[in-house]
């Protein structure tokens, strides 16, 4: 069955990439479908009551990486949306002692280290001018198109370069390596080490001597709430909040979202994309298919093997 009703865009999956993608669209004037298989929307960025009366935030738990200029374009807050910003932003028990309670005011945090080093307390200041320096330079980049060529990527880089001065190359160790040494050789508390690199590993298949920890260490720096570099956020509500404000900026926008209508299969014909096929069998057409879903379901399962070329299959 074909609903014969044509469509510019078609997003699969109503998580909260997927909502972003389709308000971004619908603003631009194209006609934007969201395809959710669930009964609810937003992915991993939601709230559902899992016991009567409780409703918790399911899997994503806390904000920091929305970029600022989503939440300006879209009018999240006229949608909604309210930060609340982490503070204390982190405690570490200890058996024997009142634990280290680390939150966005510097000099707190120092007398809190200071308990455990003195040394420590006086390198943190730099430890984190460092991080936001790198930060400073790396997020521009986070909003602009990816450079079409190695050409066109040398100016920023020779840019962020002349930036970071005599500090390219500790910045460079933190983007290549692991954040384990790299803590090790800034910090000598334990507990102060283990704290800090939580942010290295939480979200990632990694420990913190695994190489490219020490990137995740840094992304966890450019969070920012409220223009405040380094301080995430909980959303009032839950993570379902910021959900439920991106569905609103795309229905605002023109979009139309649909649940409890899983998609089968991305149909193509000669190499291109022409639309979905739901669980149910239901075709639709657009040609442009934007997935929510992770590049492997999305390739080998939604797509189909036999659609792909054999280096990208393999």
């Amino acid at each position: 069955m074909n609903n014969g009703h044509r469509h510019d865009a078609i997003v699969v999956g109503a998580g909260h990439n997927g909502l972003t993608a389709a308000a971004y669209l619908a603003r631009a004037g194209w006609r934007v479908r969201v395809m959710e298989r669930r009964p609810v929307i937003g992915g991993c960025a939601v709230t559902e009551a899992l016991w009567p009366g409780f409703r918790v935030s399911r899997a994503s738990y806390v904000a920091g990486l929305l970029r600022p200029v989503v939440i300006r374009e879209l009018q999240l807050g006229d949608h909604g949306l309210e930060l609340l910003p982490r503070d204390p932003a982190s405690f570490t028990p200890e058996p024997d002692g009142p634990g280290l309670l680390l939150g966005p005011d510097r000099a707190a945090n120092c007398a809190e280290i200071r308990r455990y080093s003195r040394r420590d307390a006086q390198r943190y200041p730099e430890y984190e001018r460092l991080l936001e320096r790198i930060a400073v330079t790396l997020d521009p980049w986070l909003d602009a198109p990816p450079p079409r060529s190695l050409a066109h990527a040398l100016p920023l880089l020779a840019a962020g370069a002349r930036r970071l001065g005599r500090e390219l190359p500790r910045a460079w160790r933190l983007l290549r390596g692991a954040a384990g040494p790299i803590l090790e050789a800034w910090f000598e508390s334990e507990p102060l080490r283990v704290t800090l690199a939580t942010d290295a590993i939480i979200g990632a298949w990694a420990g913190p001597s695994s190489p490219g920890s020490g990137y995740v260490l840094l992304h966890h720096v450019m969070g920012e709430t409220g223009g405040q570099r380094g301080v995430w956020a909980y959303a009032r509500g839950g993570m379902g909040a910021i959900s439920a404000a991106l569905a609103s900026a795309a229905r605002a926008a023109g979009a139309t979202i649909r649940c409890e209508a899983p998609v089968a299969r991305i149909r193509t014909r000669h190499g291109r994309v022409v639309g979905v096929t739901l669980v149910n069998g239901e075709e639709i057409d657009a040609p442009v298919v934007v997935a929510n879903a992770d590049p492997r379901r999305t390739l080998l399962d939604l797509v189909g093997a036999s659609a792909l070329p054999r280096s990208l299959r393999e």
